[in-house]
């Protein structure tokens, strides 16, 4: 169930990052709220750039489908889609192209137009923050490969606290993932604390046995040359590299 859990939430987030990223103009990003740069700064909004034919099959795809099927799964339903856009021929995906192509000669002058509006100050304000977003995303991706880089190379996983333990011995049934994390997250609070600390026990124990594995498997990293793989706050990577030597010294001798 833990990792049911965690596979949803998963696509959900890449649901949600593969729509933004079609979406995306010189302005705006997928920030909190949904809000582009300009806004964030307190300045009037930005044109919207038109939908791109392959967004718009995939938003009347999605719609069609859940007006037929509401109970289906909306990942379930983004895959459909994505796998029916793929099946198109030129000619099919040509009639999504409709008036794109001059949509988007339409929204390039209404952007120049905008642009042309806002006085140097407020320009430069839009590409500070648009070249801290930009750097921000960077950092997320570097980490993102930094932690698939580490499953690669057989890092433990975190075993998940007291609540999670208690999440699979739950049944999901049809429920969404939403509503069966509520219905959960509700049902763990009313536990009695009795019942509250086998998990807490359980979980400390598995914990423990994480510190273990993961400390063997940081040593391993830094014996292979991978410092830059072991966390740098755990008593610190120094602390770690001197066991090392000093265990390479005692086979040496």
């Amino acid at each position: 169930m833990a990792s049911l859990v965690r596979l949803v939430c998963g696509q959900y987030s890449l649901l949600r990052n593969s729509l933004f990223n079609h979406v995306y103009t010189p302005c705006v990003t997928s920030v909190a709220l949904k809000q582009t740069v300009a806004e964030q700064l307190g300045l009037p909004p930005p044109p919207k750039r038109p939908h791109t034919p392959y967004i718009r099959f995939i938003k009347h795809y999605i719609k069609n489908y859940k007006d037929k099927f509401p109970q289906i799964n909306h990942i379930e339903v983004f895959k459909k889609a994505t796998q029916e856009w793929k099946h198109l021929n030129n000619h099919e995906k040509g009639m999504w192209t409709g008036n794109y192509e001059q949509e988007r000669l339409q929204y390039a002058a209404r952007y120049k137009d905008y642009m042309q509006r806002l006085s140097p100050r407020e320009v430069e304000s839009m590409r500070q923050l648009k070249r801290k977003q930009l750097q921000d995303k960077a950092k997320r991706q570097a980490t993102k490969e930094k932690k698939q880089e580490c499953e690669s190379l057989g890092r433990p996983k975190y075993p998940g606290n007291a609540f999670l333990l208690y999440v699979q011995t739950l049944e999901r049934g049809e429920a969404e993932v939403k509503e069966f994390i509520i219905g959960a997250a509700k049902s763990w609070h009313r536990l009695p604390d009795t019942k509250q600390s086998v998990f807490k026990d359980k979980a400390k124990i598995q914990l423990d046995q994480y510190k273990k594995e993961l400390t063997v498997w940081e040593e391993r990293m830094l014996r292979a040359g991978r410092p830059d793989l072991v966390r740098a706050n755990h008593g610190g990577t120094g602390t770690l590299e001197k066991k090392i030597r000093r265990q390479q010294q005692q086979s040496n001798n």
